[in-house]
Protein backbone atom coordinates (compact mmCIF):
# COMPACT_ATOMS: atom_id res chain seq x y z
CA UNK A 1 0.00 0.00 0.00
CA UNK A 2 1.69 3.18 -1.02
CA UNK A 3 2.24 5.64 1.55
CA UNK A 4 1.85 9.64 1.81
CA UNK A 5 3.37 12.69 3.58
CA UNK A 6 1.19 15.25 4.64
CA UNK A 7 1.77 18.74 5.60
CA UNK A 8 -1.20 20.21 7.24
CA UNK A 9 -1.47 24.13 8.76
CA UNK A 10 -4.00 27.04 8.98
CA UNK A 11 -3.65 30.07 6.59
CA UNK A 12 -5.36 33.41 6.71
CA UNK A 13 -8.02 33.02 3.91
CA UNK A 14 -6.88 36.04 1.83
CA UNK A 15 -3.00 34.09 0.96
CA UNK A 16 -4.65 31.31 -0.79
CA UNK A 17 -3.85 32.07 -4.23
CA UNK A 18 -0.31 32.77 -2.45
CA UNK A 19 -0.45 29.18 -1.43
CA UNK A 20 -0.84 28.04 -4.80
CA UNK A 21 1.96 29.56 -6.37
CA UNK A 22 4.33 28.57 -3.95
CA UNK A 23 3.19 25.11 -4.33
CA UNK A 24 3.73 25.06 -7.79
CA UNK A 25 7.23 24.74 -7.50
CA UNK A 26 7.04 21.57 -5.22
CA UNK A 27 6.40 18.08 -6.41
CA UNK A 28 2.97 18.23 -4.39
CA UNK A 29 0.44 15.33 -5.41
CA UNK A 30 -2.75 16.96 -4.01
CA UNK A 31 -3.45 19.84 -1.68
CA UNK A 32 -7.19 19.96 0.26
CA UNK A 33 -8.45 23.46 1.18
CA UNK A 34 -11.24 23.57 3.43
CA UNK A 35 -13.18 26.78 4.50
CA UNK A 36 -12.17 27.74 8.69
CA UNK A 37 -12.77 31.17 8.53
CA UNK A 38 -11.17 33.85 8.92
CA UNK A 39 -8.26 31.03 7.91
CA UNK A 40 -8.33 28.20 5.29
CA UNK A 41 -7.06 24.75 7.04
CA UNK A 42 -4.38 23.40 4.20
CA UNK A 43 -3.07 19.81 3.76
CA UNK A 44 -0.64 19.03 1.55
CA UNK A 45 0.15 15.81 0.22
CA UNK A 46 3.77 14.55 -0.89
CA UNK A 47 4.99 10.83 -1.99
CA UNK A 48 7.09 9.75 1.11
CA UNK A 49 9.94 9.74 -1.58
CA UNK A 50 10.03 13.84 -0.99
CA UNK A 51 10.28 13.57 2.54
CA UNK A 52 13.24 15.99 2.69
CA UNK A 53 11.30 18.23 1.06
CA UNK A 54 8.41 18.50 3.26
CA UNK A 55 10.60 20.66 5.76
CA UNK A 56 11.77 23.48 2.91
CA UNK A 57 7.71 23.24 2.04
CA UNK A 58 7.29 24.09 5.65
CA UNK A 59 9.58 27.10 5.88
CA UNK A 60 7.69 28.65 2.29
CA UNK A 61 4.12 27.97 4.28
CA UNK A 62 5.72 29.99 7.28
CA UNK A 63 6.81 33.21 5.48
CA UNK A 64 2.92 32.78 4.30
CA UNK A 65 1.72 33.18 7.21
CA UNK A 66 1.05 29.41 8.09
CA UNK A 67 0.09 28.33 12.02
CA UNK A 68 -0.24 25.26 13.69
CA UNK A 69 1.50 23.22 11.60
CA UNK A 70 2.09 19.51 11.75
CA UNK A 71 3.37 17.14 9.85
CA UNK A 72 3.52 13.06 8.99
CA UNK A 73 3.09 9.87 7.57
CA UNK A 74 -0.89 9.49 5.74
CA UNK A 75 -1.29 5.13 5.04
CA UNK A 76 -3.11 5.19 1.35
CA UNK A 77 -6.39 3.20 2.01
CA UNK A 78 -8.89 1.81 0.09
CA UNK A 79 -11.91 4.73 0.51
CA UNK A 80 -13.89 2.66 -2.37
CA UNK A 81 -13.59 -0.31 -0.72
CA UNK A 82 -15.00 0.72 2.83
CA UNK A 83 -17.72 3.07 0.88
CA UNK A 84 -18.76 0.08 -0.62
CA UNK A 85 -19.09 -1.99 3.06
CA UNK A 86 -20.99 0.52 3.96
CA UNK A 87 -23.33 1.86 1.42
CA UNK A 88 -26.98 1.17 1.70
CA UNK A 89 -29.70 1.41 -1.01
CA UNK A 90 -31.61 4.99 -1.47
CA UNK A 91 -34.77 5.70 -2.60
CA UNK A 92 -34.54 9.40 -4.95
CA UNK A 93 -37.43 11.31 -6.08
CA UNK A 94 -40.24 9.74 -6.13
CA UNK A 95 -39.49 7.06 -8.26
CA UNK A 96 -35.66 5.38 -8.35
CA UNK A 97 -34.22 2.71 -5.96
CA UNK A 98 -30.45 3.41 -6.24
CA UNK A 99 -28.72 -0.07 -5.03
CA UNK A 100 -24.82 0.09 -4.25
CA UNK A 101 -24.66 -3.66 -4.38
CA UNK A 102 -25.41 -5.33 -7.67
CA UNK A 103 -23.86 -8.72 -6.14
CA UNK A 104 -27.05 -9.09 -2.94
CA UNK A 105 -29.60 -6.06 -4.50
CA UNK A 106 -32.64 -5.00 -2.01
CA UNK A 107 -35.94 -5.55 -3.64
CA UNK A 108 -37.05 -2.01 -4.82
CA UNK A 109 -40.47 -0.56 -3.14
CA UNK A 110 -43.23 -1.17 -4.93
CA UNK A 111 -43.56 1.78 -7.46
CA UNK A 112 -39.89 2.49 -8.08
CA UNK A 113 -37.24 1.61 -10.52
CA UNK A 114 -34.67 -0.70 -9.61
CA UNK A 115 -31.19 0.93 -10.85
CA UNK A 116 -28.32 -1.47 -9.80
CA UNK A 117 -25.14 1.19 -9.67
CA UNK A 118 -22.17 -0.19 -7.48
CA UNK A 119 -19.33 2.79 -6.15
CA UNK A 120 -16.84 2.52 -8.64
CA UNK A 121 -14.00 4.80 -10.11
CA UNK A 122 -16.88 6.86 -12.38
CA UNK A 123 -18.99 9.73 -11.64
CA UNK A 124 -22.47 9.06 -10.53
CA UNK A 125 -23.84 6.81 -7.70
CA UNK A 126 -26.85 9.10 -6.94
CA UNK A 127 -24.88 10.50 -3.92
CA UNK A 128 -24.29 14.05 -5.19
CA UNK A 129 -26.95 16.61 -5.13
CA UNK A 130 -26.12 17.22 -9.07
CA UNK A 131 -27.16 13.56 -9.93
CA UNK A 132 -29.52 13.46 -7.97
CA UNK A 133 -31.38 16.90 -9.58
CA UNK A 134 -30.94 15.64 -13.13
CA UNK A 135 -33.16 12.15 -11.57
CA UNK A 136 -35.61 14.30 -10.47
CA UNK A 137 -35.97 16.34 -13.54
CA UNK A 138 -36.09 13.23 -15.56
CA UNK A 139 -39.41 12.52 -13.17
CA UNK A 140 -41.29 16.06 -14.16
CA UNK A 141 -40.35 14.90 -18.26
CA UNK A 142 -42.02 12.51 -20.40
CA UNK A 143 -39.05 10.61 -21.57
CA UNK A 144 -41.75 8.08 -23.43
CA UNK A 145 -40.00 7.14 -26.67
CA UNK A 146 -37.86 9.96 -26.42
CA UNK A 147 -33.71 9.47 -27.99
CA UNK A 148 -31.88 10.66 -25.12
CA UNK A 149 -27.88 11.66 -24.83
CA UNK A 150 -26.20 11.75 -21.78
CA UNK A 151 -23.19 13.86 -21.41
CA UNK A 152 -20.31 12.99 -19.59
CA UNK A 153 -21.84 9.92 -18.73
CA UNK A 154 -19.75 8.69 -15.47
CA UNK A 155 -21.44 5.24 -14.61
CA UNK A 156 -24.38 5.51 -17.13
CA UNK A 157 -27.10 6.37 -14.30
CA UNK A 158 -28.68 9.23 -15.97
CA UNK A 159 -29.05 7.05 -19.33
CA UNK A 160 -30.21 4.13 -17.37
CA UNK A 161 -32.92 6.49 -15.67
CA UNK A 162 -34.17 7.69 -19.03
CA UNK A 163 -34.55 4.23 -20.21
CA UNK A 164 -36.35 2.91 -16.99
CA UNK A 165 -38.53 5.53 -17.34
CA UNK A 166 -39.77 4.94 -20.73
CA UNK A 167 -37.24 6.30 -23.22
CA UNK A 168 -36.54 4.87 -26.51
CA UNK A 169 -33.07 4.38 -26.39
CA UNK A 170 -29.95 6.60 -24.80
CA UNK A 171 -27.13 7.45 -25.74
CA UNK A 172 -24.18 7.97 -23.04
CA UNK A 173 -20.43 9.28 -23.73
CA UNK A 174 -17.65 10.63 -21.77
CA UNK A 175 -14.17 11.21 -22.80
CA UNK A 176 -12.76 8.95 -19.51
CA UNK A 177 -12.79 5.58 -21.06
CA UNK A 178 -12.32 3.78 -17.71
CA UNK A 179 -15.74 5.47 -16.86
CA UNK A 180 -16.74 4.43 -19.91
CA UNK A 181 -15.56 0.94 -19.26
CA UNK A 182 -17.50 1.31 -15.76
CA UNK A 183 -20.59 2.16 -17.33
CA UNK A 184 -20.75 -0.71 -19.75
CA UNK A 185 -20.46 -2.94 -16.88
CA UNK A 186 -22.81 -1.13 -14.70
CA UNK A 187 -25.51 -1.33 -18.12
CA UNK A 188 -25.32 -5.43 -18.32
CA UNK A 189 -25.97 -5.51 -14.00
CA UNK A 190 -29.35 -4.13 -14.77
CA UNK A 191 -32.28 -6.62 -13.51
CA UNK A 192 -33.68 -5.22 -16.77
CA UNK A 193 -31.97 -5.11 -19.73
CA UNK A 194 -32.30 -1.36 -21.28
CA UNK A 195 -31.30 -0.02 -24.90
CA UNK A 196 -28.07 2.32 -23.57
CA UNK A 197 -25.31 2.65 -26.22
CA UNK A 198 -21.82 4.33 -24.79
CA UNK A 199 -18.93 4.96 -26.50
CA UNK A 200 -15.81 6.61 -25.39
CA UNK A 201 -14.92 10.07 -27.10
CA UNK A 202 -16.40 13.61 -27.45
CA UNK A 203 -19.58 15.01 -28.64
CA UNK A 204 -18.25 15.57 -32.37
CA UNK A 205 -18.27 11.93 -32.27
CA UNK A 206 -22.15 11.69 -33.30
CA UNK A 207 -23.11 11.74 -36.63
CA UNK A 208 -24.13 15.45 -37.91
CA UNK A 209 -27.97 14.42 -38.38
CA UNK A 210 -28.21 13.02 -34.55
CA UNK A 211 -30.90 14.71 -32.91
CA UNK A 212 -32.07 13.90 -29.10
CA UNK A 213 -35.70 15.17 -27.52
CA UNK A 214 -33.40 15.19 -24.11
CA UNK A 215 -30.08 15.94 -23.88
CA UNK A 216 -28.50 15.70 -20.08
CA UNK A 217 -25.33 17.03 -19.15
CA UNK A 218 -24.51 16.53 -15.37
CA UNK A 219 -21.48 18.82 -15.67
CA UNK A 220 -19.59 21.75 -13.93
CA UNK A 221 -20.13 24.68 -16.41
CA UNK A 222 -16.28 25.05 -17.53
CA UNK A 223 -16.97 21.81 -18.90
CA UNK A 224 -20.43 22.46 -20.92
CA UNK A 225 -19.54 26.08 -21.97
CA UNK A 226 -17.42 25.72 -24.69
CA UNK A 227 -20.04 22.79 -26.54
CA UNK A 228 -22.96 24.54 -25.78
CA UNK A 229 -23.71 25.22 -29.17
CA UNK A 230 -23.39 21.92 -29.93
CA UNK A 231 -25.50 20.58 -27.58
CA UNK A 232 -28.19 22.84 -28.39
CA UNK A 233 -27.49 21.98 -31.93
CA UNK A 234 -28.50 18.23 -31.39
CA UNK A 235 -32.38 19.14 -29.62
CA UNK A 236 -35.37 18.42 -31.93
CA UNK A 237 -37.11 21.53 -32.25
CA UNK A 238 -39.20 20.26 -29.23
CA UNK A 239 -35.89 19.13 -27.44
CA UNK A 240 -35.25 19.94 -23.81
CA UNK A 241 -31.62 20.69 -22.46
CA UNK A 242 -31.17 19.98 -18.96
CA UNK A 243 -27.77 20.95 -17.82
CA UNK A 244 -26.73 20.42 -13.88
CA UNK A 245 -23.27 20.41 -11.69
CA UNK A 246 -23.35 23.91 -11.43
CA UNK A 247 -23.60 26.13 -8.11
CA UNK A 248 -26.35 28.53 -7.38
CA UNK A 249 -24.45 31.87 -7.87
CA UNK A 250 -23.40 30.78 -11.01
CA UNK A 251 -27.35 30.56 -12.56
CA UNK A 252 -27.65 33.71 -13.82
CA UNK A 253 -23.95 33.32 -15.58
CA UNK A 254 -25.32 29.91 -17.54
CA UNK A 255 -28.34 31.54 -17.77
CA UNK A 256 -26.68 34.17 -20.64
CA UNK A 257 -24.83 31.90 -22.40
CA UNK A 258 -27.92 29.40 -22.83
CA UNK A 259 -30.03 32.74 -24.25
CA UNK A 260 -26.98 32.77 -26.45
CA UNK A 261 -27.47 29.52 -28.36
CA UNK A 262 -31.06 30.00 -28.51
CA UNK A 263 -32.17 28.37 -25.62
CA UNK A 264 -34.78 30.14 -22.91
CA UNK A 265 -34.62 28.22 -19.42
CA UNK A 266 -37.85 26.98 -18.87
CA UNK A 267 -37.36 25.76 -15.22
CA UNK A 268 -35.12 24.91 -12.50
CA UNK A 269 -34.26 22.78 -9.50
CA UNK A 270 -32.41 23.22 -6.49
CA UNK A 271 -31.08 21.38 -3.71
CA UNK A 272 -28.67 22.49 -1.43
CA UNK A 273 -26.33 25.22 -3.06
CA UNK A 274 -26.69 23.52 -6.53
CA UNK A 275 -29.32 24.11 -9.28
CA UNK A 276 -30.64 22.46 -12.22
CA UNK A 277 -31.48 23.72 -15.69
CA UNK A 278 -34.16 23.30 -18.17
CA UNK A 279 -33.34 24.95 -21.22
CA UNK A 280 -36.08 24.68 -24.65
CA UNK A 281 -35.46 26.53 -27.60
CA UNK A 282 -36.59 30.26 -27.50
Amino acid sequence: MRSYLTLCCRLPSDREDALTQVLESWPVLGCQVEDARPDILVTVFMDAAHADDLPRLGGELLLLGAREMVSGPFADRDWLAEYREHARPVAIGERFWVDPNPAAPTPAPEGRHHLLIEPRRAFGTGSHESTRLVLEVLEQLDVRRARVLDVGCGSGILALAACALGASSAVGFDIDSEAVFVARQTVRCQPLAQPVHLYAGSVASLGRGARFEVVLANLIPAEFSPFLAELASLLTPDGTLVLSGLMVDQRLVVEGELAAVGLAVEGHLEQEEWVALLGRRA
